[in-house]
């Protein structure tokens, strides 16, 4: 499709759509008009009914809410005019009205499931049925706080349930002994409609939380203390959001999740940082390679390092700009293992090839749990991702790989907390730098007491057993 020479608006304005204007207005000659959105309001952000002028498109780009804003959009807008850009493999995709139907064809039979999850779960309340089960919905992959919370409630002898839609992930679930069902299906929409609460820790499923009768809770544990800004999650107003802190929910959770009562009892995912001894399911889903390897080497004193980059918006600067084969080498001369996990949407830019046959670099399964994992690291390389709050619950050094941090922060229009006082350890820039950071940083023991305080109410390993006693009832 060429939008060359074309008038072109693109909806909504977020993040992920300010870096895809960037690179859209490199690819095509097109004039742009702006942004369209319903909320926020800016020099190049319109309401859709404030539009005046002929235009050729509005291109609408969002994972999780396309159909609510095509929905609106269809309403006053041309359908010839309207265009979903999908991304796969590193890669923007444009639909037309006819691909877009094509898809929404398909979701009829989701729709049939939708009015028989609300039937049936107004029709148990008017019973006065007593439920009992406790469903977690782990859309995309299984992990986290979900998962932790999970193997905890099941393991403490509660009547509990995962429902993903992720095949490999539901396989080992069931492999395992653990109670799983393919969420989609008409038995995972019954489940819904028994459950006494539904637990999630990502906002990718919410459509059904509105079908769910008054009896029923919903519990939302998110994924991690937001260094960079988010959007307000829309449409779910929840019972509980399970929080690290109110210093956390005062400053950036409060303002992106909409609750009606704040826990402050920890994140699940931590105990298994923090437990003395990991416990009967707790390593699954780990990379079932890299996680027996680097535990051997770890308990024979190896050193062990963990790069775990945030995703970029952007597809051009999702790659990560290393030499792995020179970083290899680095790594071989310093005695230390690098696990590297990358974002699932970054991997896929990777030839399988890339990922090499290194001898001191281990690639992560991209959509694995490596929590287990890091218990057993001396060092975290990260950049803007959650995950250096959580490690710092381990007094271990972190090196803050940020080689594009003015272009990042510019997308996500600055960050939540300030860079420098939040993001405690090294700031590096180039491979050379990163090599000699991590050759000091091995062994050492990180003074960064100061921002853990603030944002961590709990700093143990019980995290699950608050959440099942005081929010489950387990």
């Amino acid at each position: 499709m060429d939008f060359s020479g074309k008038r072109v608006y693109i909806a909504p304005h977020t993040p992920k759509t300010t870096a895809f204007a960037k690179e859209f207005r490199k690819s095509y000659d097109v004039d742009f008009a702006g942004f369209i959105d319903k909320v926020k309001s800016g020099e190049d952000i319109s309401r859709l009914e404030d539009i005046k002028g002929e235009f050729d498109y509005i291109l609408i780009l969002s994972q999780n809410h396309f159909d609510a804003i095509y929905g609106e959009h269809k309403k006053s807008v041309a359908l010839d005019k309207l265009i979903k850009v999908a991304i796969a493999n590193g890669r923007y995709r444009y639909l037309d009205k006819k691909q877009i139907a094509k898809q929404q064809r398909k979701g009829f039979i989701t729709v049939l499931k939708r009015r028989f999850l609300k039937v049936t779960a107004a029709l148990l309340d008017h019973v006065g049925y007593k439920r009992n089960m406790r469903v977690f919905i782990s859309k995309g992959f299984v992990g986290s706080n979900n998962k932790a919370l999970f193997l905890h409630c099941h393991r403490s002898g509660a009547d509990a349930v995962m429902l993903t839609d992720n095949k490999a992930h539901l396989a080992a679930l069931r492999r395992n002994g653990f109670p799983a069902v393919w969420l989609g299906s008409w038995r995972s929409y019954f489940y819904m409609a028994l459950a006494d609460c539904i637990v999630q820790d990502q906002g990718n499923f919410i459509r059904e939380l509105a079908l769910l009768a008054p009896g029923q809770k919903t519990i939302q544990l998110w994924h991690g203390i937001p260094l960079k800004r988010m959007n307000r999650l829309v449409g779910v107003t929840y019972d509980v959001l399970v929080s690290p802190s109110d210093f956390v929910n005062e400053t950036s959770l409060g303002a992106v999740i909409g609750a009606k009562s704040y826990k402050n009892f920890g994140y699940p995912r931590n105990d298994l940082l923090l437990k003395k001894k990991l416990e009967r399911g707790d390593e699954l889903l780990c990379d079932e390679q890299v996680y027996p390897r680097i535990k051997a080497l770890r308990e024979e004193g190896r050193s062990i390092a963990v790069y775990m980059p945030t995703h970029r918006e952007s597809t051009q600067s999702a790659k990560i700009p290393l030499d792995f084969a020179a970083l290899n080498e680095a790594l071989r001369r310093a005695n230390t293992h690098l696990v590297i996990k990358l974002h699932p949407f970054v991997m896929q830019l990777y030839a399988k090839a890339e990922h090499g046959s290194y001898s001191h670099i281990l690639f992560h399964n991209a959509q694995g749990d490596i929590y287990p994992l890091l218990r057993y690291c001396d060092v975290l390389i990260t950049d803007y991702s959650s995950i250096y709050f959580d490690f710092m619950l381990l007094h271990r050094p972190v090196i803050f790989f940020d080689y594009d941090r003015d272009e990042y922060e510019g997308n996500m229009g600055g960050f939540v907390y300030p860079y420098e006082e939040f993001a405690p350890g090294v700031k590096v820039q180039t491979q050379k730098d990163l090599e000699q950071a991590l050759a000091q940083a091995v062994g050492e023991e990180a003074n960064v007491p100061a921002v853990p305080e603030r944002c961590f109410d709990y700093r143990d390993a019980k995290a699950s057993q608050r959440i099942c006693r005081e929010v489950l009832g387990v």
